[in-house]
């Protein structure tokens, strides 16, 4: 077990930059535990940046299978520091958190924020500690890490999917709508593959939700290879058993309406991202005035949503 009390910052920031999905967690636990109590303490404080830019940093073990103390704490800490912090004071145009959204995926870990430094490692040698360490750009990515962590939890996320994932809605509409302008057989063996081994749950769900919009098509005598739909089949078996054993806390009626595949695949690339996530809830009129949504969009991340939906692309599949 990490014995964080005794740790330096150094040595907090080198553990916290080792941990990954799969770290075990009596190792990771403590450590989140540590930086969200931190946080936590004082989240509007001088040193909040030093905190955030450890969940940030933990984000890829937290957004996989965390404990559920842990997850609850960084979840309720992120959520003090950007309530605290984004609505300072600030002269900036615009932060470094928002400069690469149009290619930002759920993997926000991957990339260098700064916040630790004030310092950004980019080719134009950002070291503009003001906009780095502006407590609306620590807001910012406070809200990224939650958002990635449990989709849809948090507001005020910048809109807009990266550009790859707009081209994969383009592609596979032409599937969804029967005017493919890719080989089908192609486009749909990749879809069913793409799914990485320890999914976010935002990553997990679009790909099941994509999986149920293009089933129709793949069982369809559009695709003579019978391969497509196999791997299709193994690819929704393989993610049925990643999905979580959260409870499901919807009343009757609040599962989305899967009814139409071209919804459905557009639905199933914005959830892979925060922004595109932002975009969908955009869609539904979200605001920062609007607690109380019609639509409980969370309910696309449900488990028990998504084992629904998976049995009903297995069904379509594998109808003879």
């Amino acid at each position: 077990m990490t014995d964080t009390p005794h740790l330096t910052l150094a040595q907090l920031a080198d553990a916290w930059q080792h941990l990954c999905a799969t770290s075990p967690a009596d190792e990771a636990d403590p450590l989140v535990l540590d930086c969200a109590h931190r946080l936590a303490s004082d989240p509007g404080g001088e040193h909040a940046h030093v905190w955030v830019s450890g969940l940030v940093t933990m984000s890829g073990y937290l957004a996989w299978r965390p404990g559920q103390t842990a997850e609850r704490a960084a979840l309720d800490a992120l959520h003090a520091a950007a309530k605290a912090l984004a609505d300072r004071p600030c002269s900036h145009d615009n932060h470094p958190y928002e400069a690469e959204m149009d290619a930002l995926e759920d993997e926000i870990w991957a990339g260098d924020h700064g916040l630790l430094t004030g310092e950004l490692a980019s080719p134009d040698g950002d070291t503009d500690t003001g906009r780095i360490l502006c407590p609306v750009n620590i807001a910012g990515w406070a809200r990224l890490a939650a958002e990635v962590i449990a989709p849809f939890s948090v507001r005020r996320i910048p809109v807009g999917a990266p550009r790859y994932h707009h081209s994969c809605i383009r592609t596979l509409s032409g599937i969804v709508n029967d005017y493919p302008y890719c080989d089908p057989h192609d486009v749909l063996t990749d879809e069913a593959t793409c799914l990485p081994p320890q999914p976010t749950r935002g990553v997990l769900a679009g790909y099941l939700v994509t999986m149920n919009a293009t089933c129709w098509y793949a069982a369809s005598e559009r695709i003579t290879d019978p391969a497509v739909p196999a791997a299709m089949v193994k690819g929704v078996r393989a993610a049925v058993t990643l999905l979580s054993d959260h409870p499901c806390t919807h009343g009757p009626g609040e599962h989305p309406d899967t009814d139409d595949p071209d919804h459905l695949n557009r639905v199933g690339y914005l959830l892979r991202s925060p922004g595109g996530r932002a975009e969908f809830a955009e869609d539904y009129g979200w605001d920062d005035e609007d607690e109380d949504e019609e639509e409980p969009l969370e309910a696309w991340v449900c488990p028990a949503f998504l084992h629904d939906l998976a049995d009903e692309t297995l069904g379509a599949l594998t109808e003879d």
